[in-house]
Protein backbone atom coordinates (compact mmCIF):
# COMPACT_ATOMS: atom_id res chain seq x y z
CA UNK A 1 0.00 0.00 0.00
CA UNK A 2 1.61 3.17 -0.86
CA UNK A 3 1.64 6.41 1.62
CA UNK A 4 -0.46 9.50 0.54
CA UNK A 5 2.13 11.92 -0.52
CA UNK A 6 -0.33 14.68 -1.46
CA UNK A 7 -2.11 14.56 2.32
CA UNK A 8 -1.16 18.11 4.39
CA UNK A 9 1.24 16.76 7.21
CA UNK A 10 0.46 19.55 9.40
CA UNK A 11 2.99 20.69 12.17
CA UNK A 12 3.28 18.16 15.00
CA UNK A 13 0.18 18.57 17.96
CA UNK A 14 1.74 20.82 21.08
CA UNK A 15 3.97 18.40 22.81
CA UNK A 16 2.20 16.31 25.60
CA UNK A 17 3.70 15.10 29.05
CA UNK A 18 3.73 11.65 30.34
CA UNK A 19 -0.08 9.73 30.22
CA UNK A 20 -1.31 8.93 33.37
CA UNK A 21 -2.25 5.61 32.27
CA UNK A 22 -2.26 2.23 34.73
CA UNK A 23 0.52 0.49 32.90
CA UNK A 24 -0.28 -2.73 34.14
CA UNK A 25 -4.35 -2.44 32.42
CA UNK A 26 -2.60 -0.96 29.40
CA UNK A 27 0.32 -3.48 28.80
CA UNK A 28 -1.97 -5.58 26.75
CA UNK A 29 -4.06 -3.11 24.64
CA UNK A 30 -3.94 -2.96 21.04
CA UNK A 31 -7.10 -0.53 20.95
CA UNK A 32 -6.87 2.98 21.64
CA UNK A 33 -10.00 5.10 21.87
CA UNK A 34 -9.01 8.78 21.28
CA UNK A 35 -11.75 11.35 21.86
CA UNK A 36 -10.86 15.17 22.20
CA UNK A 37 -13.03 17.42 24.54
CA UNK A 38 -13.64 21.03 24.64
CA UNK A 39 -15.71 22.42 27.20
CA UNK A 40 -18.14 19.01 27.35
CA UNK A 41 -18.18 17.96 30.74
CA UNK A 42 -22.27 17.57 30.76
CA UNK A 43 -21.74 14.41 28.19
CA UNK A 44 -19.19 12.78 29.90
CA UNK A 45 -20.29 10.42 32.58
CA UNK A 46 -22.45 9.10 29.60
CA UNK A 47 -19.11 8.18 27.23
CA UNK A 48 -17.35 6.73 30.29
CA UNK A 49 -21.02 4.63 31.11
CA UNK A 50 -20.67 3.68 27.34
CA UNK A 51 -17.28 2.37 27.58
CA UNK A 52 -18.13 0.88 30.82
CA UNK A 53 -20.42 -1.44 29.27
CA UNK A 54 -18.52 -2.78 26.26
CA UNK A 55 -18.42 -6.10 24.77
CA UNK A 56 -14.73 -5.99 24.63
CA UNK A 57 -12.61 -7.12 27.25
CA UNK A 58 -11.56 -4.24 29.44
CA UNK A 59 -7.87 -4.75 29.14
CA UNK A 60 -8.29 -4.76 25.21
CA UNK A 61 -8.36 -1.00 25.26
CA UNK A 62 -6.75 2.11 26.80
CA UNK A 63 -9.37 5.13 26.44
CA UNK A 64 -7.34 8.59 24.85
CA UNK A 65 -9.00 11.26 26.75
CA UNK A 66 -7.65 15.03 25.03
CA UNK A 67 -8.50 18.26 27.17
CA UNK A 68 -8.88 21.08 24.17
CA UNK A 69 -8.05 23.49 26.94
CA UNK A 70 -10.86 23.33 28.91
CA UNK A 71 -12.75 25.96 31.11
CA UNK A 72 -14.80 23.55 33.07
CA UNK A 73 -14.97 20.93 35.48
CA UNK A 74 -14.68 17.66 32.59
CA UNK A 75 -10.66 16.80 34.14
CA UNK A 76 -12.04 16.82 37.17
CA UNK A 77 -15.15 14.21 36.76
CA UNK A 78 -13.07 12.14 34.94
CA UNK A 79 -10.78 11.81 37.76
CA UNK A 80 -13.59 11.07 40.46
CA UNK A 81 -14.51 8.34 37.69
CA UNK A 82 -10.77 6.54 37.57
CA UNK A 83 -10.60 4.32 40.50
CA UNK A 84 -13.90 2.23 39.30
CA UNK A 85 -13.40 2.24 36.01
CA UNK A 86 -12.00 -1.35 34.92
CA UNK A 87 -10.63 -0.07 31.55
CA UNK A 88 -7.11 1.88 31.07
CA UNK A 89 -7.66 6.03 30.93
CA UNK A 90 -5.00 8.42 29.65
CA UNK A 91 -5.90 11.55 30.14
CA UNK A 92 -4.15 15.13 28.47
CA UNK A 93 -4.20 18.38 28.35
CA UNK A 94 -3.19 21.26 25.32
CA UNK A 95 -3.27 24.54 25.52
CA UNK A 96 -6.45 26.17 24.39
CA UNK A 97 -6.58 27.90 21.14
CA UNK A 98 -7.95 31.61 20.74
CA UNK A 99 -10.04 29.87 18.23
CA UNK A 100 -11.54 25.93 18.66
CA UNK A 101 -9.57 23.96 16.35
CA UNK A 102 -11.67 20.38 15.82
CA UNK A 103 -8.75 19.33 13.79
CA UNK A 104 -5.97 20.07 15.58
CA UNK A 105 -7.73 18.75 18.83
CA UNK A 106 -8.79 15.29 17.21
CA UNK A 107 -5.21 15.32 15.58
CA UNK A 108 -3.42 15.58 19.25
CA UNK A 109 -6.05 13.22 20.65
CA UNK A 110 -4.68 10.59 18.26
CA UNK A 111 -1.01 11.29 18.77
CA UNK A 112 -2.08 10.29 22.62
CA UNK A 113 -2.85 6.87 21.48
CA UNK A 114 -0.11 6.90 18.86
CA UNK A 115 2.05 7.29 21.97
CA UNK A 116 0.15 4.45 24.16
CA UNK A 117 0.04 2.08 21.19
CA UNK A 118 3.51 2.64 21.06
CA UNK A 119 4.28 1.06 24.70
CA UNK A 120 2.32 -2.68 23.45
CA UNK A 121 4.60 -5.21 22.95
CA UNK A 122 5.75 -5.77 19.30
CA UNK A 123 4.87 -9.40 17.80
CA UNK A 124 2.07 -11.79 16.82
CA UNK A 125 -1.09 -11.14 18.12
CA UNK A 126 -4.14 -8.44 17.18
CA UNK A 127 -3.40 -5.38 14.75
CA UNK A 128 -3.00 -2.29 16.63
CA UNK A 129 -6.14 -0.17 16.42
CA UNK A 130 -6.96 3.65 16.31
CA UNK A 131 -10.43 4.45 16.85
CA UNK A 132 -12.12 8.27 17.10
CA UNK A 133 -14.98 9.15 18.80
CA UNK A 134 -16.54 12.46 20.19
CA UNK A 135 -17.62 13.63 23.82
CA UNK A 136 -20.88 14.09 22.84
CA UNK A 137 -21.35 10.59 21.30
CA UNK A 138 -22.29 7.44 23.25
CA UNK A 139 -21.14 4.26 21.14
CA UNK A 140 -22.92 0.77 21.30
CA UNK A 141 -22.05 -1.74 23.76
CA UNK A 142 -20.30 -3.60 20.82
CA UNK A 143 -18.54 -0.20 19.11
CA UNK A 144 -15.02 -1.71 20.07
CA UNK A 145 -16.05 -5.25 19.03
CA UNK A 146 -17.96 -4.04 15.20
CA UNK A 147 -14.63 -2.23 14.90
CA UNK A 148 -11.34 -4.52 14.89
CA UNK A 149 -14.13 -7.26 13.47
CA UNK A 150 -14.04 -4.29 10.31
CA UNK A 151 -10.76 -3.56 10.35
CA UNK A 152 -9.84 -7.24 10.25
CA UNK A 153 -10.89 -6.99 6.37
CA UNK A 154 -10.70 -3.14 5.16
CA UNK A 155 -8.20 -0.55 6.57
CA UNK A 156 -10.50 2.16 7.49
CA UNK A 157 -14.00 2.06 8.99
CA UNK A 158 -17.08 4.99 8.85
CA UNK A 159 -19.20 3.87 11.29
CA UNK A 160 -23.03 4.46 11.40
CA UNK A 161 -24.13 7.95 12.97
CA UNK A 162 -27.58 7.80 15.07
CA UNK A 163 -29.12 11.00 16.57
CA UNK A 164 -31.97 9.40 18.42
CA UNK A 165 -32.59 12.72 20.58
CA UNK A 166 -33.97 14.12 17.24
CA UNK A 167 -36.95 15.65 17.22
CA UNK A 168 -39.80 13.93 15.05
CA UNK A 169 -40.11 16.81 12.95
CA UNK A 170 -36.51 17.03 12.45
CA UNK A 171 -35.50 17.93 8.16
CA UNK A 172 -31.83 17.91 8.78
CA UNK A 173 -32.80 13.75 9.82
CA UNK A 174 -34.85 13.55 6.47
CA UNK A 175 -32.26 15.09 4.89
CA UNK A 176 -29.99 12.17 6.26
CA UNK A 177 -32.02 9.49 5.24
CA UNK A 178 -32.04 11.32 1.83
CA UNK A 179 -28.30 10.85 1.49
CA UNK A 180 -28.51 7.19 2.92
CA UNK A 181 -31.02 6.29 0.17
CA UNK A 182 -28.49 7.79 -2.56
CA UNK A 183 -25.56 5.48 -0.97
CA UNK A 184 -27.91 2.66 -1.30
CA UNK A 185 -28.44 2.88 -4.73
CA UNK A 186 -24.59 4.06 -5.71
CA UNK A 187 -23.72 0.72 -4.15
CA UNK A 188 -26.63 -0.96 -5.71
CA UNK A 189 -25.42 -0.24 -9.45
CA UNK A 190 -21.96 0.32 -8.63
CA UNK A 191 -20.66 -2.56 -6.18
CA UNK A 192 -17.69 -2.10 -3.81
CA UNK A 193 -16.61 -5.76 -2.08
CA UNK A 194 -15.38 -4.25 0.63
CA UNK A 195 -17.82 -1.41 0.86
CA UNK A 196 -21.31 -3.56 0.29
CA UNK A 197 -24.63 -2.35 0.06
CA UNK A 198 -26.82 -0.70 1.89
CA UNK A 199 -23.65 1.42 3.18
CA UNK A 200 -24.27 5.04 4.27
CA UNK A 201 -23.10 8.50 3.47
CA UNK A 202 -21.38 9.28 7.03
CA UNK A 203 -17.49 10.39 7.40
CA UNK A 204 -18.04 11.86 10.74
CA UNK A 205 -15.45 11.73 13.56
CA UNK A 206 -18.35 10.45 15.63
CA UNK A 207 -17.10 7.07 14.87
CA UNK A 208 -13.98 6.37 13.06
CA UNK A 209 -11.71 3.77 13.34
CA UNK A 210 -8.13 3.06 11.26
CA UNK A 211 -5.57 0.54 11.48
CA UNK A 212 -2.47 1.99 13.30
CA UNK A 213 -0.30 1.95 10.21
CA UNK A 214 -2.50 3.28 7.78
CA UNK A 215 -3.60 6.44 10.20
CA UNK A 216 0.06 6.62 10.40
CA UNK A 217 1.14 7.01 6.53
CA UNK A 218 -1.44 9.00 5.74
CA UNK A 219 -0.12 11.83 8.03
CA UNK A 220 -3.01 12.28 10.17
CA UNK A 221 -6.03 14.09 10.58
CA UNK A 222 -5.45 18.04 9.12
CA UNK A 223 -5.44 20.80 11.77
CA UNK A 224 -8.36 22.48 9.89
CA UNK A 225 -10.99 24.00 11.62
CA UNK A 226 -13.61 21.65 10.81
CA UNK A 227 -13.79 18.64 8.05
CA UNK A 228 -10.89 17.35 9.59
CA UNK A 229 -12.58 13.37 9.22
CA UNK A 230 -14.30 13.94 5.39
CA UNK A 231 -10.91 14.85 4.55
CA UNK A 232 -8.53 12.17 5.97
CA UNK A 233 -11.59 9.54 5.00
CA UNK A 234 -11.31 10.98 1.25
CA UNK A 235 -7.79 11.19 1.20
CA UNK A 236 -7.28 7.17 2.38
CA UNK A 237 -9.76 6.19 -0.66
CA UNK A 238 -8.00 8.29 -2.98
CA UNK A 239 -4.44 6.69 -1.84
CA UNK A 240 -6.26 3.29 -2.25
CA UNK A 241 -6.81 2.46 1.17
CA UNK A 242 -10.17 0.51 1.97
CA UNK A 243 -13.07 2.30 3.56
CA UNK A 244 -15.75 0.62 4.68
CA UNK A 245 -19.16 2.40 5.59
CA UNK A 246 -19.98 0.00 8.46
CA UNK A 247 -23.68 0.07 9.59
CA UNK A 248 -22.62 -2.80 12.29
CA UNK A 249 -20.39 -0.04 13.80
CA UNK A 250 -23.29 2.03 15.65
CA UNK A 251 -22.91 5.40 17.65
CA UNK A 252 -25.68 7.84 18.92
CA UNK A 253 -24.92 11.24 18.98
CA UNK A 254 -26.44 14.53 19.87
CA UNK A 255 -28.79 16.93 18.22
CA UNK A 256 -26.79 20.18 19.68
CA UNK A 257 -26.47 23.17 17.56
CA UNK A 258 -23.24 24.28 19.60
CA UNK A 259 -20.22 22.32 18.64
CA UNK A 260 -16.29 22.53 18.34
CA UNK A 261 -15.90 22.39 14.91
CA UNK A 262 -16.77 25.91 13.61
CA UNK A 263 -18.86 24.43 10.35
CA UNK A 264 -19.59 21.04 11.88
CA UNK A 265 -23.16 19.10 12.65
CA UNK A 266 -23.90 21.53 15.11
CA UNK A 267 -23.38 24.03 13.08
CA UNK A 268 -25.42 22.40 10.35
CA UNK A 269 -27.95 21.65 12.48
CA UNK A 270 -28.59 25.25 13.47
CA UNK A 271 -28.28 26.52 10.23
CA UNK A 272 -31.40 24.52 9.49
CA UNK A 273 -33.59 26.04 12.16
CA UNK A 274 -33.75 28.88 11.09
CA UNK A 275 -33.86 28.26 7.28
CA UNK A 276 -37.05 29.47 5.59
CA UNK A 277 -36.77 28.35 2.38
CA UNK A 278 -37.52 24.61 1.86
CA UNK A 279 -34.51 22.34 1.52
CA UNK A 280 -32.22 21.21 -1.59
CA UNK A 281 -30.10 18.21 -2.64
CA UNK A 282 -28.25 16.75 -5.27
CA UNK A 283 -30.42 15.46 -7.91
CA UNK A 284 -30.91 11.31 -7.88
CA UNK A 285 -31.18 11.05 -11.08
CA UNK A 286 -27.74 13.48 -12.61
CA UNK A 287 -26.52 11.18 -9.50
CA UNK A 288 -27.39 7.91 -10.77
CA UNK A 289 -25.62 8.67 -14.15
CA UNK A 290 -21.96 9.29 -11.83
CA UNK A 291 -22.50 6.08 -10.19
CA UNK A 292 -23.38 4.21 -13.53
CA UNK A 293 -20.24 5.78 -15.19
CA UNK A 294 -18.28 5.04 -11.70
CA UNK A 295 -19.10 1.40 -12.13
CA UNK A 296 -18.63 1.78 -15.72
CA UNK A 297 -14.66 2.71 -15.16
CA UNK A 298 -14.47 0.57 -12.07
CA UNK A 299 -15.44 -2.07 -14.04
CA UNK A 300 -12.49 -1.44 -16.68
CA UNK A 301 -9.53 -1.02 -13.98
CA UNK A 302 -8.76 -4.64 -13.97
CA UNK A 303 -9.24 -4.81 -17.89
CA UNK A 304 -6.80 -2.18 -19.20
CA UNK A 305 -4.62 -4.74 -21.08
CA UNK A 306 -7.44 -5.64 -23.22
CA UNK A 307 -6.98 -2.74 -26.04
CA UNK A 308 -10.08 -2.77 -26.68
CA UNK A 309 -11.40 -2.30 -23.09
CA UNK A 310 -9.04 0.61 -22.92
CA UNK A 311 -9.37 2.16 -26.39
CA UNK A 312 -13.32 2.45 -25.16
CA UNK A 313 -12.42 3.94 -21.73
CA UNK A 314 -9.67 6.07 -23.64
CA UNK A 315 -12.83 7.67 -26.00
CA UNK A 316 -15.10 7.44 -23.03
CA UNK A 317 -12.63 10.07 -20.61
CA UNK A 318 -11.11 11.66 -23.52
CA UNK A 319 -7.56 10.60 -22.36
CA UNK A 320 -4.65 8.77 -24.34
CA UNK A 321 -4.27 5.05 -23.56
CA UNK A 322 -1.09 4.93 -22.50
CA UNK A 323 -2.08 7.92 -19.68
CA UNK A 324 -5.12 5.28 -18.53
CA UNK A 325 -2.72 2.79 -17.96
CA UNK A 326 -0.01 4.50 -16.34
CA UNK A 327 -2.52 5.91 -13.22
CA UNK A 328 -4.00 2.20 -13.25
CA UNK A 329 -0.69 1.52 -12.52
CA UNK A 330 0.14 4.39 -9.93
CA UNK A 331 -3.92 4.26 -8.14
CA UNK A 332 -3.98 1.10 -5.23
CA UNK A 333 -7.17 0.29 -6.56
CA UNK A 334 -10.14 0.61 -8.78
CA UNK A 335 -11.76 3.17 -6.10
CA UNK A 336 -8.54 5.43 -6.32
CA UNK A 337 -9.05 4.85 -10.16
CA UNK A 338 -12.63 5.78 -10.43
CA UNK A 339 -11.98 8.43 -8.01
CA UNK A 340 -9.53 10.34 -10.23
CA UNK A 341 -11.76 9.50 -13.86
CA UNK A 342 -15.12 10.26 -11.96
CA UNK A 343 -14.83 12.94 -9.28
CA UNK A 344 -17.15 14.12 -7.10
CA UNK A 345 -19.12 17.50 -8.76
CA UNK A 346 -18.27 20.43 -7.12
CA UNK A 347 -21.84 22.19 -7.47
CA UNK A 348 -23.57 19.30 -8.03
CA UNK A 349 -27.55 19.91 -9.65
CA UNK A 350 -30.46 20.02 -7.07
CA UNK A 351 -33.76 19.85 -6.62
CA UNK A 352 -36.44 20.41 -3.50
CA UNK A 353 -36.00 17.41 -1.38
CA UNK A 354 -39.80 16.06 -1.29
CA UNK A 355 -39.77 16.05 -5.45
CA UNK A 356 -36.24 14.40 -4.67
CA UNK A 357 -37.57 11.39 -2.78
CA UNK A 358 -40.63 11.06 -5.41
CA UNK A 359 -37.80 10.59 -7.59
CA UNK A 360 -35.32 8.43 -5.29
CA UNK A 361 -38.13 6.04 -4.93
CA UNK A 362 -38.58 5.47 -8.85
CA UNK A 363 -34.67 4.39 -8.99
CA UNK A 364 -35.36 2.32 -5.74
CA UNK A 365 -37.56 0.63 -8.01
CA UNK A 366 -35.72 0.57 -11.20
CA UNK A 367 -32.96 -1.08 -9.83
CA UNK A 368 -34.01 -3.14 -7.05
CA UNK A 369 -32.49 -1.12 -4.50
CA UNK A 370 -32.35 -3.49 -0.84
CA UNK A 371 -33.22 -0.25 0.85
CA UNK A 372 -36.50 0.61 -0.47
Amino acid sequence: MRSLRHVSRETRPPALGPPPVDQHRAARARIAVCVPIRDESEYLTDLLDAFAVQTAAPDSFVLCLLFDGCNDDGEARVAARLPSLKFAVSVRRIERAPQANAGRARRAAMALGQNVLARAPAGEGPPKLLLTTDADSVPAPDWIEANARALADVDVVAGYIERPDAPAHDVHRRIERYWERLRCLQRTVDPLGHDPAPSHPSQGGASLGFRAGVYDALGGFPACASHEDVGLVTAARRAGYRVRHDRDVRVATSSRTDGRASRGLAYTLRQRQVATAPPRVQDPDAAMERYLRCAEVRAAFARLDDDAVAQALATRTRLPTPQLRRLAADCGNAEAFTMHLVPEPENAEELALERAERRVARLEHTYGCPCR
